[in-house]
């Protein structure tokens, strides 16, 4: 997709900014090269900060996406690290590891296995594993607009504290981590539309669920977004996230938003 290729690597940075904080990675967000002719795209976006207090506060992150395209193969790294010390005190830790593969065919269906790492101390989650295996079915590849749908079984393996808990009442005497393990089926589907030269729209859904609870209690997401770009390697973009679990392991808040305005950078 000519008008496309320029965005598709570009806002990870921004995409990634809350994902790293919920359960649910929004991996269409991530590049996506299958359709088009670039062979190896990305981002990286580091960020430090010091401020002389009391106590000297430092504040990293560092967002990376990188995909390459070889013969009938797509290949996705993806990562965030978010660290934030007062200090000797680590006041915030987060980020994923994230890794895809895709086999790519002259039809419309392709097979993408995936397997993530990701923590996120604000919400208590101390780490999650997962892993598994898609269908991606691309139902329109045209030069301005890619509609696709995902849908395949995943594991996933996570342990969560009740850091993240904000109503005291609710968190139980002597409290211990809870791990969470399950097999579920994971879909998607996901929108790319860029309906003038310099306005790209991505907007993605995800339904994550047991099989024995497809639809009673699935965990839900979208991603939205709108770039408008300067440059072949500089945009403006507005993104809107949620995520939203019925039955959160600790008791959190089961609705999580986010909201971001801010510069993306691709190549």
């Amino acid at each position: 997709m000519q008008h496309l290729k320029p965005f598709l690597a570009a806002l990870l940075i921004l995409f990634s900014f809350n994902v790293s904080k919920a359960q649910i990675l929004h991996t269409e967000s991530f590049t996506v090269i299958l359709d088009s002719t670039k062979r190896v795209q990305g981002s990286i976006v580091p960020d430090l900060k010091f401020k002389n207090l009391k106590e000297n506060l430092f504040e990293f992150e560092n967002t990376a996406d990188l995909s390459i395209k070889f013969k009938k193969n797509a290949v996705t790294f993806a990562n965030k690290i978010e660290l934030s010390r007062f200090g000797n005190q680590t006041l915030l830790s987060g980020g994923y590891v994230y890794a895809e593969y895709r086999k790519i065919t002259e039809t419309k269906i392709a097979i993408e296995v995936y397997n993530q790492v990701h923590w996120a101390e604000a919400r208590g989650m101390e780490w999650k594993y997962a892993g598994g295996v898609n269908l991606r079915l691309r139902m329109v590849t045209k030069p301005n607009i890619g509609f696709y749908l995902g849908i395949g079984p995943f594991y996933e393996n996570e342990r969560w504290n009740y850091k993240g808990v904000s109503d005291d009442v609710s968190i139980p005497v002597g409290p211990v981590p809870i791990i969470n393990e399950n097999i579920k089926l994971g879909s998607y589907a996901s929108l790319k539309y860029a309906p003038f030269e310099k306005i790209f729209v991505d907007i993605s859904l995800y339904h994550q669920a047991r099989f024995d609870e497809l639809f009673s209690s699935p965990r839900l997401a979208s991603s939205s977004r709108v770039t408008y770009k300067f440059t072949e390697v500089l945009g403006l973009s507005f993104i809107y996230q949620n995520i939203y679990d019925p039955n959160p392991v600790v008791p959190i808040d089961k609705l999580f938003n986010n909201v971001t305005l801010g510069l993306t950078i691709s190549f």
